[in-house]
């Protein structure tokens, strides 16, 4: 009888034991930090792929920015501030390019350059655009070899060179949303009062070579690590200021179709 008790009595202190355990594995300062760690990791992990840019548009993190930012666009566009701007830019353009705008009423042209993007001898471009239906400013690409339009960001990933250096160079504003702050908010006065020929004093976009354009001060600009700086043809800059010239620069990386922001220059006049 007493050998029975003494086991019946082993089996529940055991059994004690064992279910406090994980109770005290959970509350160990080393396993507090590590759930800690994890949780902070988890709260800043990029939306995106970690080596791609994700549009400001479409990062969850600037959620109260990018509403008022929409409703200022949607107010220009219902105001025909931006209809004014697309009539003058379409006369510019292929009846090619025309049609594709004429199929894609969604879309109002801003801003716009020609030039060799896609490193194939064609005719490529840049079409800086509202889209009243997503509400907000998109970048589309057009290959003249190919024929076919693309997004930037949505459809061509954009890498950004300076991430990971210590530049201070800041890229809080992805080059989509960064266009309407700086040539449509910021000027907000000049744009309802001269729409119509606005957006043509103003250089937005260009497809160049930096060693032979004047708007580039290359010994005051930065480039990103280890990029080439023999060839520096076909390259599409986007401008990032309307007073100074302040530009980003990317490159078309044909092995993987994406676009890297290698040079950039800042209050560079």
């Amino acid at each position: 009888m007493k050998n029975t008790i003494a086991v019946v009595g082993l089996t529940l202190l055991l059994f004690a034991c064992n279910s406090k355990q994980p109770e005290d594995k959970i509350n160990t300062p080393a396993n507090t930090k590590k759930e800690s760690t994890h949780k902070k990791t988890s709260e800043n992990k990029s939306v995106g792929s970690p080596n791609y840019e994700i549009s400001t548009y479409d990062n969850p993190e600037f959620t109260a920015q990018i509403t008022e930012h929409k409703k200022d666009l949607k107010q220009f566009s219902e105001k025909k501030l931006f209809s004014v701007i697309h009539d003058k830019w379409i006369q510019k353009l292929s009846k090619e390019q025309q049609s594709f705008f004429s199929e894609n009423p969604n879309y109002e042209l801003l801003s716009m350059a020609k030039g060799n993007l896609f490193q194939e001898d064609s005719n490529d471009f840049v079409f800086i655009v509202y889209d009243k239906k997503k509400v907000k400013i998109s970048i589309l690409l057009y290959n003249g070899l190919t024929s076919e339009y693309a997004e930037l960001y949505k459809d061509i990933k954009v890498k950004n060179g300076f991430a990971d250096t210590d530049s201070d160079t800041s890229f809080f504003r992805t080059l989509d949303y960064q266009f309407a702050d700086e040539f449509l908010f910021y000027n907000e006065d000049a744009l309802k009062e001269h729409p119509d020929n606005y957006l043509e004093t103003y250089v937005a976009a260009k497809i160049t070579d930096l060693s032979k354009d004047d708007d580039f001060a290359l010994d005051h600009g930065s480039f990103a690590k280890n990029v080439s700086r023999t060839n520096l043809s076909n390259t599409l800059c986007l401008a990032t200021s309307s007073v100074y010239s302040n530009w980003d620069c990317l490159r078309y990386d044909k092995t993987n179709h994406t676009f890297l922001i290698f040079y950039t220059q800042a209050f560079a006049d």
